[in-house]
């Protein structure tokens, strides 16, 4: 599967990756080729297992959350604190998700 890049531009924009946990990161962005003005984005990475559009096959491959799903995958934070901070709520949200979907299944099997 190919990874989502560390570093790329989209829209104007420079995306640095800042740091990376399992399916979880940081990246700094800012305007091209501004010096000062930066945020950061917090985001659960997306992917897929290959797909084919027009006849086009497109490799299974991680990608950066779409602005449809922004605020519920991805969120815009002015520090850095903050979007560590996000990326905690982010991953512990997960366990809290999965542990629920867990106890669900067995009730489920319990019948």
């Amino acid at each position: 599967m190919k990874k989502l890049d560390s570093t790329f531009t989209s829209n104007g924009f420079e995306f640095k990756q800042i740091h990376r946990e399992d399916m979880y990161s940081i990246y700094e962005r800012k305007y091209i080729n501004s010096k000062s003005e930066h945020h950061y984005e917090a985001i659960r990475i997306q992917s897929h297992n290959g797909m084919e559009i027009a006849g086009n096959k497109i490799p299974p491959s991680e990608y950066y959350p779409s602005s449809n799903s922004w605020g519920r995958h991805g969120y815009t934070c002015i520090t850095k604190k903050d979007a560590y901070n996000k990326l905690d709520k982010m991953m512990k949200e997960e366990v809290v998700n999965k542990e629920a979907a867990n106890k669900k299944a067995e009730r489920k099997n319990a019948k």
